[in-house]
């Protein structure tokens, strides 16, 4: 990532986020990473990792930070269309945010929060409920 394109999304996050909700690190090293904090609707929180070692020209990989378990206790550490759910690693759950079809350089991290919101308020109403994410969450058919 160039040094202006850290700039514009540092600079819209912290309009959106504010600067005490999340962290670049690594940015000088082949790892660099986004940690973002995120406070779902009912008031359980999670940690977002954004791998952002080929961003912007591929999607980052986005991970929570500890293995989730669908409402039946199964882990969410494998690829999963139902659940847009990726292969884990460090054993965290990856969330699948935008297909590789779908991505384009321009989307920006803020973007990607979003739609990872969304998958954590599914989670959440997934746990409770029961009903299966998939017919929560539907595939996306556009760019954004």
């Amino acid at each position: 990532m160039t040094y202006q394109r850290y700039h514009d999304e540092n600079a819209i996050l912290d309009n959106y986020l504010g600067a005490r909700q999340y962290s670049f690190g690594g940015m000088d090293t082949n790892r660099p990473f986004l940690k973002i904090a995120v406070k779902t609707n009912n008031g359980k929180v999670y940690v977002l990792y954004y791998d952002l070692s080929t961003f912007p020209s591929t999607k980052p990989k986005v991970y929570v930070t500890q293995m989730l378990r669908t409402q039946r206790g199964e882990l969410m550490d494998s690829p999963n269309a139902a659940n847009h759910t990726l292969t884990s690693w460090n054993n965290w759950t990856q969330l699948c945010h935008y297909a590789d079809d779908q991505w384009t350089p321009d989307i920006t991290l803020w973007h990607v929060f979003l739609k990872c919101r969304v998958w954590l308020e599914v989670y959440q109403t997934h746990l409770r409920t029961g009903v299966d994410m998939g017919r929560l969450l539907k595939h996306q058919t556009s760019h954004v």
